[in-house]
């Protein structure tokens, strides 16, 4: 039987996109194999987000290209450098974002369609106990940064899964012995505006059709999206404890006149208000965001701005982001900052979260919480229990995709650290 290796960068997004070109093939007659030498064709998942990323995911191709397989790309990387990934490895075969739903047709050379239609979404496969549920694609934005909007599409239109759909492949799933949904997409907050109906209402579905134990976690929440809906989401989610109390809601930056500069549709203090209103709502709570440093137009002064905000809201993770110039992208036409000065402000910054997530994980030492256990340890370091607001903690014994009840005694920045009490 043909065989197939699989190597995925990037979000969770991409993640869902790599289980269903695994389903194609799995329908076709491969079998999966982990090392690239032992297989037949190679498939290589790429983002396009960051110029770092970019870079590794050139080298990789170029590395499996050597190894004269079969090799086919796909992801963002193939809209954004097609011409590069084709210089390195003349004879690929390119899979776009737009195509997964159709692998199996352009694996036996069929043409990719237009447009990515979210009418098929990929199953559980049974194997361990996160189950990974692309809801939607598109963006209602149109930020000067974002190449996204070019790659997978978007500037003011969103295409969602079905409700039904969706909340049938859940129950399929929790009844095979998933116990952590994810869900997710590029603007999940913007899930169903093309359909007549919102993430509370997927939400609320879920919930009261699927019955068993099992935790969602939300995918990332633009901040004016979720200003529509971010009364009932709370109501939902206070009123049932399957939902995980864990708000990812990328602000990009502190000052207003980046923001402008952006294109983003908020201002900061909408921003202030949602994460207050959480934090008033839920006792425990863990709020995400991103922030991007060394954007074009940037002064000292904006950025103090984006430093001040983190330690005043005491964000619980920021993911802190050295802009690069993305191809498409009006911002990189824009006069760009040194890379130097790019690198003082994300070593300041990623500093200054650190330090707030440090403050922020010391108050749950001497705590008993409720979690279950999700994932391997940092580095392959013991398991890591999620609590009910998905905080990590390290133990050192549990058994993947039990809920379980844990003492914290320790706390670093990145985890808290604990034992199994039952």
């Amino acid at each position: 039987m043909p065989t197939y290796y699989i190597e995925t960068y990037g979000c969770w997004l991409n993640k869902a996109d790599s289980a269903l070109i695994e389903e194609d093939l799995g329908k076709m007659g491969y079998v999966k194999v982990d090392d690239p030498v032992k297989a037949d064709l190679i498939v290589i998942n790429t983002c396009a987000v960051r110029e770092d990323s970019e870079a590794r995911e050139l080298k990789a191709i170029e590395r499996y290209y050597r190894l004269g397989k079969r090799l086919m790309v796909a992801g963002c990387l193939t809209k954004a450098r097609p011409s590069e990934i084709v210089k390195i490895a003349p004879n690929v075969q390119l899979l776009t974002p737009n195509a997964v739903e159709n692998a199996a047709r352009v694996l036996q050379g069929g043409e990719e369609p237009s447009e990515r239609t979210m009418a098929r979404i990929p199953q559980f496969n049974g194997i361990g106990h996160i189950y990974v549920v692309p809801i939607q694609v598109g963006c209602l934005g149109n930020c000067t940064y974002c190449v996204v909007k070019y790659t997978r599409g978007g500037m003011g239109w969103v295409r969602s899964a079905d409700l039904g759909m969706v909340k049938e492949y859940v129950a399929k799933a929790v009844a095979r012995g998933a116990r952590e949904i994810y869900l997710t997409g590029q603007e999940v907050s913007a899930y169903g505006k093309d359909k007549g109906y919102d993430l509370v209402d997927l939400l609320e579905s879920i919930l009261k059709g699927v019955d068993g134990r099992y935790l969602i976690r939300l995918g990332m929440l633009e901040p004016l999206e979720l200003e529509r809906i971010i009364h009932r989401l709370i109501d939902v989610i206070k009123s049932d404890w399957r939902v995980y109390r864990f708000f990812h809601i990328p602000v990009q930056s502190g000052s207003n006149r980046v923001l402008r500069l952006m294109r983003r549709k908020y201002d900061v203090d909408l921003f202030k208000w949602e994460v207050n209103l959480i934090r008033r709502s839920f006792p425990t709570t863990f709020i995400a965001t991103d922030i991007i440093v060394g954007h074009p137009g940037e002064s000292e002064e904006d950025f103090e701005e984006s430093v001040r905000l983190v330690k005043d809201l005491s964000i619980d993770k920021v993911h802190v982001a050295r802009y690069s110039p993305r191809p498409f992208t009006e911002a990189a036409y824009m006069r760009q900052i040194p890379d130097q000065v790019k690198k003082q402000r994300s070593s300041t910054l990623s500093k200054v979260a650190l330090e707030v997530a440090y403050s922020r994980n010391l108050q749950y030492v001497g705590g008993v919480y409720e979690g279950i256990v999700s994932s391997v340890g940092f580095r392959g370091k013991g398991l890591m229990v999620r609590l009910m607001d998905y905080r990590p903690v390290v133990v050192e014994k549990g058994f993947l995709g039990s809920f379980t009840k844990v003492k914290v005694t320790d706390a670093t920045p990145i985890n808290l650290v604990g034992e199994v009490l039952e």
